[in-house]
C-alpha cells in the first residue's frame, strides 16, 4: 500500500522586509552590541541577506529592536512604533519606491483591493480583507492563510502590534480619511487579527 508523504507550508518573512527595516529603518541605530543579538537570532547584518527567513527568527528580531530602540514605552508600544518604521524603510527600497508610487496613483479607495497582494510581496502565509460597515467605519482583517496553520502550531503567525502600526503608516501613505485604527479583542488560538478605522468626527 502506498502512503502520501504529508508536507508541511512554512512561513517565512522575505528578505525585502527584513531589508526594510534593518538596512533602511534602524541601520544608524544598531549598536554592535545590538548587530550580535540579531546575529545570534539568525540575522547577520554582517552578510547578504537571505531570501527568507522564519517566523519566529522574524518576531525575535522585532523583539530586540523593540527593547533597545524604544526603552521608554510598553512592548506594545515599542512593536506599534516598529511597524510604522517598517513602511518607511520600505519605501527606501528599490520595490517599495515603485510600490508606493503606484498606491498613491491608484488612491485609498482602489489601494484596499491590493492589501494581500501587497502582504505577499513580503510574506508568503497571510491575506487580509476588508468591508466597510454600516457606520462607514472601514474593518481590515489580516489572517494567516489555513495551509501554514499546522507549520505554526500554536505560535501565533502575526504580531498584532507590530501590523497594528504598518496598517496605520499604510493608510496615511495613500490618504485614507479615517483616524489611527482600533485593534478589536483576539480570539485566544486564533491566527487573525481585525483593526476598524473609523472617520474622523465632523
Amino acid at each position: 500500500m502506498m502512503t502520501a508523504a504529508v508536507t508541511r507550508k512554512e512561513p517565512v518573512i522575505f528578505s525585502q522586509v527584513v531589508e526594510a527595516l534593518f538596512k533602511h529603518a534602524f541601520k544608524e541605530r544598531l549598536d554592535t552590541h545590538t548587530r550580535a543579538r540579531l546575529k545570534k537570532i539568525g540575522i547577520d547584518l554582517d552578510h547578504p541577506f537571505l531570501v527568507a527567513y522564519s517566523v519566529p527568527t522574524w518576531f525575535a528580531a522585532v523583539g530586540v529592536c523593540s527593547e533597545v530602540l524604544f526603552p521608554g514605552v510598553s512592548n506594545e508600544q515599542a512593536r506599534y512604533r516598529i511597524g510604522r518604521k517598517l513602511v518607511d524603510g520600505y519605501g527606501q527600497t528599490t520595490m517599495g519606491r515603485a510600490v508606493f508610487a503606484m498606491l498613491r496613483m491608484l488612491g485609498w479607495e482602489r489601494s484596499l483591493g491590493r492589501i494581500s497582494r501587497g502582504l505577499q510581496s513580503g510574506t508568503n502565509f497571510l491575506s487580509a480583507r476588508t468591508r466597510f460597515l454600516a457606520d462607514g467605519a472601514l474593518e481590515v482583517t489580516f489572517e494567516v492563510m489555513p495551509e501554514f496553520h499546522a507549520a505554526l502550531g500554536p505560535t501565533p503567525g502575526i504580531d498584532p502590534h507590530f501590523m497594528h502600526g504598518n496598517m496605520d503608516a499604510m493608510m496615511e501613505l495613500v490618504g485614507a480619511p479615517f483616524t489611527s485604527s482600533e485593534l478589536q479583542p483576539i480570539e485566544p488560538g486564533s491566527q487573525r487579527v481585525v483593526y476598524v478605522l473609523r472617520r474622523p468626527a465632523p
